[in-house]
């Protein structure tokens, strides 16, 4: 995003953590104004702006398309900078940057730039709690599409080179941009401006002749005055047009040979006879198509062969590795080698001290890079120092390519730089080591490019690494959520071309590869882009193939390590049977605690005891009751080790674990099972806070609601209340955006609660009841959760059915319960939820009787019947259930007397 300091007049609200993401970068000293000038494109820009008339619900998308180097940057900037942009767009300009680096971390800290610029701190900061969901964009969209038309139509975006292959982030930046906002978005294909709808298309060639002479002058250092151009007529001939010839007036060659010229206090032969030459030599042809233009390739060709020979030309194309902005700490870091070897030749750029560099080279380095015109100086406005360089996308570009086979070894520079001082173990028997890169210390750059570093050499071992639960929780605490899945994308990139053969070099290790494939599987279940789906299906195929590439007697821990991976991903499963992919996590859990014993580690114990009690509870098969006690004795056994001293997160995480065991809990007294579960999810609550950890304390608060609503002790009013006020803090967090199912489940239970609510106005608080379950099925739809659809169509129909019971609706609320239970009965069949089926049938009996449907009550009563003791209901029910039939039965009797039908 752009780095430059705030401007004078820009209104925007300031914020350190992200002004730097919205304002455009400062115009180079070179430039030459345009708007006023029908030839250029800052012209045709504020023109197309100006044409859509003010107050207009739809405001301009402009796409500004040419070749890199010709100038759309400082176009755009122009355009931002200018009188009228300023006097009309009040609010400021917005600035995104999108480059090749640019991944799904460079959108959402974009989406949070943007939204803090149109709907300030205090929105930033909800949505900041919720960046680990998948439509994060959509939740950010719904922030700001509450701005008003009016305060939308006073900012300008603008959404700097958006390169083809990084259109999807460009589409997703314009649907968080309200309508009525203008747009003006740099690239170097036209296709990306044709993939916006209603967008226009600018295009940019070259520089008209006279701004292109002005531009040659005021980077080749000489006075610029009302426009005119201070070459003389002896200069225009003898080097000027040559120059304008040669470089073809793209701003970028313009700028290069200006500065080489102006580095040599105007002595133009050398340089403009380079040019010259370089564009006849028959060996110059651009390689391939991503080679820059024959111009600005001829001009940056002549420019390297200008600086000396060794450690500038080294330290120039050691540039192509790094971004755009580089701050001088990281240049230290990526010269170190080539200073010291200069200094050791004794070649005067660099001394060092006590093992640290003096900023003395890295900045000569800097000014012969600058005076060469291959890089720009970034300087802190406040203070005037140098901080950095800007590096021109193209010259980043033709740097990189002239390491050719050294890239990576330039890349695993920056890594070994980096990691001095941290502690490494050598490599095992199988070449692995682990890489703790969150051992080192961030610096604004290292956390936010380790990952492409160690993808661009190569580094297996480095690649698996940064799946390791610790840089997730760095990352998440450091970024967002957003950063490490931009790290899990670059990661899936790499070590698939490692598994397919594709990649460079190989893995002859059986074990390190099946530490590859374990790492895909990772990879793949904490994924968030693409199908959830097929997602957890390649992490199973991934899992599998790690595991046979391992024998558990020579690699016992690693073994069990991925047989509890493997059950943690079969208790997600999306494909499959229920019930047999929780036989699987089951099976893969015991699997695991035959090596993870409590003597030999107790920390993996206690986290296997905790994953087995999950499967346990929600196990389909067997007993019930015992499964449920099985899963309390594994809780207990986990917090006997991870306690609260010891680990407080996930003894908070087993406390909640807990209560749910407890609310299903079939032995023991049901009204002392709901305390113990209340009392668990209290202690954890403990830890989980709404501000350390927002989802988890919304999670616990909602299992909260559902024990409060289901108490059999104490006052139930107040316990209806209380369960009222678990879902309404839940909904806090889970909102229809952020995480939709978990929304609707809230509405779900929290229309329950308040259609029993035992204080208030029965009418409103049944309404209000209404409106959550109709809210809970815009989500819960039959064709996407069945089952969770069905529940909530039980519930309406308890609903009806208590209005037609206290005089409310008479006859109709019969119908609409018996609809709303036959619908229920469509997803709640005696094979997919043998419980919850028997229950709502027996709520429908109760309906039709009160229906007097005689029939139809002896149906469903000898179908209870049937069903008799698989209904852990049964005994409570049974006679209820012989008393509707009996009744049923005596009404049809009595009707067919009288020769009626029932």
């Amino acid at each position: 995003m752009g780095l430059s300091s705030p401007s004078a007049g820009d209104s925007g609200p300031y914020n350190p953590v992200y002004a730097l993401r919205w304002r455009p970068p400062p115009l180079d000293a070179a430039y030459v104004p345009g708007v006023d000038n029908p030839e250029r494109a800052e012209h045709a820009i504020v023109a197309r702006l100006q044409a859509v008339r003010v107050g207009s619900s739809t405001a301009a998308r402009i796409g500004v398309c040419a070749v890199g180097g010709s100038g759309k940057t400082t176009a755009c900037a122009g355009v931002a900078a200018c009188e009228w942009a300023r006097t009309r767009f009040t609010k400021g300009t917005a600035w995104v940057q999108l480059d090749s680096s640019s991944t799904l971390q460079s959108v959402a800290e974009a989406v949070m730039a943007l939204v803090y610029r149109f709907c300030g701190g205090d929105a930033v900061e909800q949505l900041s709690a919720l960046t680990a969901d998948k439509d994060f964009v959509a939740v950010a969209a719904g922030y700001v599409r509450s701005v008003a038309v009016a305060d939308a139509a006073q900012w300008l975006v603008v959404i700097d080179d958006v390169l083809y292959e990084k259109r999807e982030l460009l589409r997703q930046l314009l649907a968080l941009i309200p309508l009525a906002t203008p747009v003006v978005f740099s690239t170097r294909s036209e296709a990306v401006v044709w993939s916006v709808p209603g967008a226009t298309l600018v295009s940019i060639d070259a520089l008209p002749a006279s701004d292109a002479r002005l531009v040659l002058a005021a980077a080749a250092g000489k006075a610029v005055e009302g426009g005119v151009s201070p070459f003389s007529a002896v200069d225009a001939a003898g080097w000027v047009h040559r120059v304008l010839a040669k470089t073809e007036r793209h701003a970028l060659s313009l700028a290069v040979v200006g500065s080489m010229i102006a580095d040599r206090g105007g002595a133009w032969r050398t340089v403009v006879e380079a040019l010259e030459q370089r564009w006849m030599d028959p060996a110059f042809v651009c390689r391939d198509a991503t080679s820059p233009l024959p111009s600005v390739h001829a001009t940056l060709d002549v420019s390297l062969g200008l600086i000396p020979v060794g450690v500038c030309r080294d330290a120039f194309a050691a540039l192509g590795v790094l971004p755009v902005h580089v701050r001088l700490p990281v240049l230290a870091r990526l010269w170190h080698s080539f200073l010291v070897g200069a200094a050791a030749k004794c070649e005067g750029l660099v001394a060092q001290s006590r093992g640290v560099l003096r900023s003395t080279g890295v900045e000569e380095l800097v000014n012969t890079l600058v005076r060469a015109g291959l890089v720009r100086r970034d300087v802190d406005e406040a203070s005037g120092e140098l901080i950095g360089v800007v590096v021109h996308p193209v010259v980043g570009q033709y740097a990189l390519s002239l390491l050719g086979d050294a890239t990576r070894a330039v890349h695993q520079r920056m890594i070994d730089a980096y990691m001095v001082g941290v502690a490494v173990d050598g490599r095992d028997a199988h070449g692995w080591q682990r890489l703790p890169f969150w051992e080192v210390s961030d610096d604004g750059y290292w956390f936010d490019h380790v990952v492409r570093h160690v993808a661009a050499a190569g580094d297996v071992c480095g690649l698996v690494s940064v799946l390791e639960s610790a840089w997730h929780v760095v990352r998440v605490r450091v970024s967002s959520p957003f950063a490490f899945q931009a790290d899990l994308e670059q990661v899936l990139t790499s070590l698939t071309a490692v598994v397919d053969g594709t990649a460079f070099g190989g893995v002859r290790s059986p074990v390190l590869l099946g530490r590859v494939h374990a790492a895909l599987a990772s990879v793949y279940q904490a994924r968030i882009a693409g199908s959830r789906r097929s997602n957890l299906e390649a992490a199973i195929t991934y899992w599998d193939q790690a595991l046979a590439l391992v024998d558990r007697v020579k690699v016992p821990a690693l073994w069990a390590e991925w047989q509890a991976g493997l059950g943690r991903l079969y208790r997600e499963r999306v494909n499959g049977a229920r019930a047999a992919n929780l036989e699987e996590a089951i099976a893969c859990s015991h699997r695991a605690l035959e090596v993870r014993t409590r003597a030999y580690a107790p920390l993996e114990w206690a986290e296997m005891q905790k994953l087995l009690g999950s499967a346990l509870v929600n196990r389909v098969h067997n007993d019930k009751a015992a499964n449920v006690e099985a899963a309390i004795a594994c809780y207990g056994r986990a917090v006997e080790v991870q306690t609260q001293e010891v680990s407080p997160l996930e003894w908070a995480d087993t406390q909640n674990s807990l209560g749910v065991a407890y609310y299903y809990r079939v032995n023991g007294d049901a009204a002392a099972n709901m305390e113990a579960a209340i009392a668990c999810y209290n202690r954890a609550l403990e830890k989980y806070t709404r501000s350390a950890a927002p989802l988890l304390w919304a999670r616990t608060r909602y299992n909260l609601g559902l024990a409060y609503y289901d108490r059999l002790v104490g006052d139930k009013a107040a316990s209806i209340e209380a369960a009222i006020a678990c879902y309404n803090d839940a909904l806090t967090v889970h909102t229809r955006d952020a995480t939709p199912l978990m929304w609707a489940a809230t509405q779900s239970h929290l229309g329950k609660a308040l259609r029993d609510r035992l204080v208030g106005d029965t009418s409103t608080n049944v309404a209000a009841a209404a409106a959550c379950f109709d809210r809970a099925l815009t989500l819960r739809t039959r064709a996407a959760v069945p089952l969770n659809w069905a529940a909530t169509q039980h519930h309406m129909g308890v609903m009806h059915h208590g209005r037609h019971k206290a005089g409310a609706t008479g006859a109709a609320g019969v119908d609409a319960a018996v609809a709303c239970f036959y619908r229920a009965l469509e997803a709640r069949t005696p094979e997919a939820a043998p419980q919850d089926w028997a229950l709502t049938t027996f709520s429908l009996m109760q309906a039709l009787l009160d229906g007097e449907r005689w029939s139809a009550v002896v149906d469903r009563g000898r179908a209870l019947e049937r069903f008799g003791s698989r209904w852990s209901s049964w005994p409570a029910r049974e006679a209820t259930v012989a008393s509707a039939v009996a009744e049923a039965e005596r009404a049809i009797a009595q009707l067919s007397g009288q020769g009626r039908e029932a």
